[in-house]
């Protein structure tokens, strides 16, 4: 049952305020207790005064203590989130404040209907496949998750990379191009589909290998087993600057020559709240991806 609700928002989104000030009175008036991060404090009382009052303030999520986290913003917003605390095996809810929102699943103007379906235990928890990051990286020890994916990239350099990647021990190929991209089923429509990957249904479980404009006609995106470790090498003849690994599109660090990441199936599968068990996945995907061309 969900008595105590985490919000997480994007303070850089112009609607936010007045979101999680609106929300958080809906959730009290619902008999749910709010709680807050203790470093949105000092925001929460310029944007939205006498908000975190009434509300415990946290550190960080508390398995057990915290029922729900209610992610406010886009896609990259719950990404974040997810990214972050999807060790603690929480449950969260995404409300839409951006544009596309894959991962969302309600809008602000929607939310006293949500928390009423929370509240009576109306909702599903989808889970979705999330990845695990962990080698070498510019020399330090580095561990990660991923929801849509990893990528190893040229990044500021204007000139092809080489890297190996393995299953296992076993070599796949040789690449050289602008980077190798490594997605999770929920990733396949973000940069994997962009470096011509497949689509994946979420309910499969799977890797997907794509590298970013290969120097070979041969090079194809490859489909992988959830199963398997797969490992991404530096291999340089000549090392140059500016080889970037990112996770989920945001930077980690400038990779060595020589260096790995191993990426496995994380151990924690992401949480998400679903209130509509009719949610055709393929019917969401044709609206969200049409809305590209706008």
């Amino acid at each position: 049952m969900i008595r105590r609700i985490l919000f997480y928002f994007n303070k850089g989104k112009d609607s936010a305020a007045e979101a999680v000030r609106g929300c958080a009175q809906l959730c009290r008036a619902h008999g749910f207790e709010t709680c807050f991060f203790r470093e949105d404090e000092a925001w929460l009382e310029a944007h939205a005064p006498g908000i975190a009052q009434d509300s415990v303030l946290l550190e960080r999520p508390v398995p057990g203590e915290t029922d729900l986290i209610l992610v406010f913003g886009g896609d990259g917003t719950v990404l974040r989130a997810l990214d972050s605390y999807v060790c603690c095996n929480i449950p969260m809810l995404g409300v839409n404040l951006g544009r596309m929102g894959f991962l969302l699943e309600t809008q602000p103007q929607e939310m006293d209907r949500a928390l009423d379906l929370l509240r009576t235990g109306r909702y599903r928890i989808e889970r979705r496949m999330m990845l695990r990051v962990e080698g070498e990286c510019g020399g330090k020890h580095i561990l990660s998750y991923a929801t849509n994916e990893v990528s190893v990239s040229r990044g500021l350099s204007q000139r092809m990379i080489a890297l190996d990647a393995f299953v296992g021990d076993m070599l796949v190929d040789h690449y050289i191009a602008d980077g190798l991209v490594l997605s999770s089923p929920t990733g396949s429509t973000a940069y994997s589909l962009s470096a011509g990957g497949p689509i994946v249904s979420p309910d499969v479980h799977c890797f997907v290998l794509s590298p970013i404009c290969p120097h070979s006609l041969t090079s194809r995106p490859i489909v992988l087993s959830a199963s398997e470790r797969v490992r991404l090498r530096i291999h340089m003849k000549e090392m140059r600057e500016g080889i970037r690994l990112s996770v989920d599109g945001q930077a980690v660090c400038e990779m060595r020559n020589h260096e790995e990441i191993s990426i496995i199936r994380s151990p924690h599968d992401a949480l998400l709240i679903r209130f509509d068990e009719q949610r055709n996945y393929f019917s969401l995907l044709k609206d969200k991806l049409s809305q590209w061309s706008l």
